[in-house]
């Protein structure tokens, strides 16, 4: 594939200033971060910064690679917000934008929305590079690590990793060997689409399996009430898990924010989840996942890396539990 030509390369060199821009869900960002240290390392002296949105922005705290991660704010995130409190919000961030100078914006989406080019053209980037090869059958991280190809970066693209704080990763890990569940198996039960939910009847089936193997689990699951209008959350489901299972070897592990959830599946064996966010948070802090996926999403979505197994059919709810049994390994951890 031919390499455009660079960008930053005219006019006479300057400090390139870089914007990339993701809008979208958890496990979009995790996918876009090898952009965030590709750059790096091909201009190691640019400004590098980033437009998330507000409920993915943590997971950019302590980013070796970035300098300024700017905050955008979708409506649906201030159900209460007025037409005047929405339109000020976008008024900031322009102005925000225009004082770092950027000269080059990324839209790392599959289909860049309008509002973002829009909002970065206000903010006076002339340079707008979004997706050329989308169609193929490509992984996420591959497809949107393409767009370097505009700047002399070629791939491979490297794993992404999440920036954790130690004592936030140690303090979890403390938590759960407290309570017996040091080396536990992690279960997260949430998923936004409902063709990606394992029952419930499932995950209970596979608790009472594991513990006859000697298996221990932890349960994760996104907080809040179904209607959370960040992301439905699963308090009731996962109540209804643990009482089903009150005899069994399981602890609920409840989060409050990305950070919390990335630093609890650090600390867990293995993770088993189904397509979605968490499954890519795990990845990026290292641990094992066995992905529950449907067939058309296993190519695009599947946890990037070697580490990891994935058990795929038409519907997840197709999947059986001694398949995931199987895929845990028979023995439990000593």
């Amino acid at each position: 594939m031919p390499v455009p030509s660079d960008p930053l390369s005219q006019p006479a060199r300057e400090t390139p200033r870089i914007l990339v821009v993701r809008r979208d869900n958890i496990g979009d960002l995790i996918c876009t971060l090898p952009v965030f240290e590709g750059i790096r390392h091909r201009y190691p002296g640019a400004h590098i910064g980033a437009l998330v949105n507000s409920y993915n922005a943590p997971l950019l705290d302590g980013n070796p690679y970035l300098d300024r991660v700017h905050v955008y704010v979708k409506s649906k995130h201030r159900p209460g917000a007025g037409t005047l409190a929405l339109v000020r919000d976008r008024f900031k961030l322009v102005a925000g934008l225009r004082r770092e100078r950027y000269r080059v914006v990324l839209h790392a989406g599959s289909h860049p929305r309008s509002e973002m080019r829009n909002l970065t053209r206000l903010a006076g980037i002339t340079e707008q590079i979004v997706d050329q090869y989308a169609g193929r059958p490509l992984h996420e991280v591959e497809r949107v690590y393409e767009l370097l190809y505009a700047l002399d970066i070629p791939g491979p693209p490297p794993a992404p990793r999440l920036t954790l704080a130690r004592e936030m990763i140690a303090g979890a890990r403390e938590s759960l060997a407290s309570r017996g569940y040091g080396q536990a198996i992690g279960l997260h039960i949430s998923a936004r689409e409902d063709e990606n939910r394992w029952p419930l009847e499932n995950f209970a089936a596979l608790i009472r399996k594991g513990a006859e193997h000697g298996h221990r689990f932890v349960l994760f699951w996104s907080p809040g009430e179904a209607s959370r209008p960040e992301h439905p959350g699963d308090d009731a489901r996962a109540q209804e898990l643990l009482d089903q299972c009150r005899d069994l070897p399981v602890l609920g592990h409840p989060t409050s924010d990305l950070l919390a959830l990335a630093a609890g599946l650090a600390a867990v064996r293995a993770l088993v989840g189904s397509d979605g966010g968490h499954v890519h948070i795990a990845a990026a802090v290292g641990t094992p996942v066995i992905g529950l996926y449907c067939n058309h999403k296993v190519i695009q979505w599947r946890p990037w890396g070697a580490d990891h197994t994935v058990l795929q059919a038409a519907r997840v709810d197709h999947i059986p539990v001694d398949a995931v049994l199987a895929a845990i390994g028979h023995e439990g951890a000593a």
